[in-house]
């Protein structure tokens, strides 16, 4: 929608997380460190804990992407699973026989798997994502795992990575032995207020945009910091909304007012950092959510046609300028009674794009045959 508008190749603030856009703040730097060196040591059980949106998922597909080329991967991401499937999955995931019926079947052929690896000079490590959602029977069997190592030897290494309600559960009093393998943990924090221009900013470079000059303002940047507190996927998801609506109203900059109204438009509360009552439009009792966000756009672009129109204040003696400017009235009332009302909202959205493609026209053929006339004037 807006990729060619701001000069982008691809879209900046998808939501997958893609390690080619992973920014390396003070905290994911150190994390990435902690991992790295835990690999190399070949220490025990290596813990990772962040918030929702904090970039555990993008940190780990980065980290495995740049392995060296000995290190046999198993990444796990779903994580409700009972420890029969959970061992059914990482022998998938080392492209070994999942099909066993019994646990001692899946620990003989891990087993058997890790002593070939270790002989071939190879390390194996199993990754697992999402892990506060393991039952505590299923986290017991991950520790179980470790009992396959030899004497002092590990013939493979886990990456646990999860949400807070990890930590949470591995306090138990029955998780103390889980808790004993665990030799080194991080806790993987939201971007410094600081940090958040230049996280924005290379994003925006690693999909292709080569302009100097900035799309987000300094009053913006803060006011993103103040509404996501740094955590990327927030950061993602406003910038991403604030570029749809500065397309849709034609604007090469955006400053801290547009970043409030896509805050203001969402229908779900609570995403954002930020107090502002739940704007809710209701007809007849009942609410309407699907087509507000593009009535309030149109709204809005009606409103920067209005402004144009002021513009040619010293054309008011004008006919053909005072129709139109009366035209524009009414539409604008037509689009806020469409937005109260929300009845036809498919046709209203439809009509109302059609009414601003004319106005834009006329508009700009006015504008063309004023500056025509005042060329022409002795």
């Amino acid at each position: 929608m807006y990729l060619d508008f701001y000069a982008f190749k691809s879209k900046p603030f998808s939501l997958l997380p893609d390690p080619d856009y992973l920014f390396l703040s003070s905290k994911h730097k150190a994390a990435l460190e902690h991992l790295d060196y835990g690999l190399t040591d070949q220490t025990g059980f290596i813990l990772i804990i962040g918030d929702v949106g904090t970039g555990k998922t993008t940190l780990l597909k980065y980290l495995v992407r740049n392995l060296d080329e000995h290190v046999q991967t198993a990444l796990i991401f779903n994580t409700r699973v009972s420890s029969l499937e959970l061992l059914r999955m990482v022998l998938r995931e080392f492209d070994l026989d999942e099909d066993k019926k019994h646990k001692g079947q899946c620990y003989r052929t891990l087993y058997d798997f890790f002593l070939k690896q270790y002989a071939l000079g190879n390390q194996c490590l199993l990754i697992i994502d999402e892990a506060q959602n393991l039952p505590p029977q299923t986290l017991e069997e991950v520790r179980m795992l470790s009992n396959l190592n030899e004497g002092d030897e590990n013939l493979f290494q886990v990456i646990l990575a999860g949400q807070p309600p990890l930590k949470i559960k591995l306090e138990r009093k029955d998780m103390r032995q889980f808790v004993q393998r665990v030799t080194m943990d991080f806790v993987l924090e939201p971007l410094e207020e600081n940090e958040i221009r230049d996280y924005i900013r290379h994003r925006m470079r690693k999909a292709g945009r080569e302009e100097r000059k900035d799309i987000f303002t300094l009053q913006a940047y803060e006011r993103i910091y103040e509404l996501t507190r740094g955590i990327p996927r927030l950061i993602n998801v406003l910038c991403d909304g604030s570029l749809v609506y500065g397309f849709a109203d034609g604007l090469r900059e955006i400053d801290a007012g547009v970043i409030n109204e896509v805050v203001k438009d969402k229908k779900i509360k609570g995403q954002f950092f930020e107090n502002e009552p739940a704007a809710v439009l209701t007809v007849k009792g009942q609410t309407k959510g699907a087509s507000v966000g593009k009535l309030s756009a149109l709204s809005r672009r009606v409103e920067h046609l209005e402004k144009k129109f002021k513009e040619l204040q010293d054309l008011k003696n004008d006919q053909t300028i005072q129709e139109l400017e009366k035209l524009l009235a009414g539409q604008t009332e037509r689009s806020r009674q469409a937005a109260r009302e929300c009845g036809e909202k498919d046709l209203i959205i439809k009509s109302l794009k059609q009414r601003i493609g004319q106005l834009e026209e006329r508009l700009r053929t006015q504008w063309q045959d004023r500056a025509k006339q005042r060329t022409q004037e002795p």
